[in-house]
């Protein structure tokens, strides 16, 4: 059980890694594509990881507490769908904006009940109540986008902080805001122990089943949220919103350094893991790269971060003996020597 990264030292393992690729894999964008580096373009690039961004952060609690949750990206366009409808209805916006994060902590809450009331896998519950998600979702929009009042979409398309987008301002805020709660609270402690070793966190005194509610809550909550900034970004809320993000979803939480056994991960590998993926995706776009292609380095980059957790924790047997048996020749090398 632990954070893979720290506040008060500079970034390690994962997180330095990830910063590297990430240098490197720009430089060889924008060795292709110069417009690459604009700030237009940098700008585009932040915005459009901003929804994925927000919802692995939820998702990066659950899956570090040892669960999953495939219901996010169906909660983002449920919950934008809903508020929008209640703004068109004539409720003022700020209560719009709390009825959409409401609706995604009772999505959350729901799923955890099913999982920790029934003992059914997470991954079970959670792809049930995608389809009924889905389904809610088509009822209110009737498969037709929802406008949102304008004055919510100024704040998506036109507030800045410094020349930055606010939803990129509110998505870093997030990401640190979640990082110091998961490595300088009680709750975030307890969200790694019981990742780890649901019974040893039980003896210890946590409350496993309160403490899987809440990342659930959390996932849904940020998934509801971020669907009001991609309402507020587009002007619209929409059946199909979020319903595509799901892989880059976990694909993020992965490759940020979260084993997807639980126990182990932060937020700003997350955070790092979401900007990565957006630049991939940006990269496509602007080299003119074909769809199939990134929807295929997605799934590849999941199986290899998988895989490199499993080596980083020493999981992979037949590794773990060539190792042995190298240290073996080593030592026997050494011992052999007059």
């Amino acid at each position: 059980m632990k954070s893979s990264w720290n506040f008060a030292g500079a970034f390690r393992r994962v997180e330095f890694a990830l910063v590297i690729v990430i240098i490197v894999i720009g430089a060889l964008i924008a060795s292709q594509a110069p417009n690459f580096l604009s700030p237009a373009n940098l700008i585009n690039l932040l915005l459009a990881m901003v929804t994925i961004g927000i919802v692995a952060l939820g998702q990066g609690f659950v899956i570090m507490a040892g669960e999953l949750d495939l219901s996010v990206g169906a909660t983002v366009a449920f919950s934008a769908a809903s508020a929008a409808w209640l703004m068109r209805a004539g409720v003022p916006v700020w209560f719009g904006v709390v009825a959409a994060l409401v609706i995604g902590c009772l999505i959350g809450t729901i799923n955890a009940i099913l999982v920790v009331g029934t003992g059914v896998n997470s991954f079970i519950v959670t792809l049930g109540s995608l389809s009924v998600i889905q389904g809610l979702t088509l009822m209110v929009t009737g498969g037709l986008p929802i406008s949102v009042p304008e004055e919510l979409a100024n704040i998506g398309s036109d507030a800045r902080v410094a020349g930055i987008p606010l939803p990129v301002v509110i998505f870093v805020a997030l990401a640190i805001i979640a990082q110091l709660v998961l490595v300088y609270t009680v709750f975030g402690r307890r969200v790694l122990a019981v990742g780890d070793n649901q019974e040893a966190a039980r003896l210890a005194g946590i409350s496993v089943i309160s403490t899987k509610v809440a990342v659930f809550a959390i996932a849904g909550g940020l998934a509801g949220f971020a669907g009001m900034l991609r309402a507020a970004s587009l002007g619209t809320a929409e059946s199909s919103a979020g319903t595509a993000d799901l892989l880059p979803i976990i694909a993020a939480v992965v490759v940020g350094g979260a084993s997807l056994l639980g126990g182990r991960g932060s937020m700003i590998g997350v955070f790092l893991g979401a900007v990565l993926l957006g630049m991939v995706q940006n990269g496509y776009i602007i080299l003119q790269l074909s769809s199939w292609l990134q929807l295929a380095t997605f799934g590849a980059v999941v199986v290899a971060a998988g895989i490199f957790d499993q080596v980083r924790q020493g999981r992979i047997g037949w590794l773990n003996n060539l190792r042995d048996r190298g240290r073996q020749r080593r030592v026997a090398g050494k011992e052999s020597r007059p």
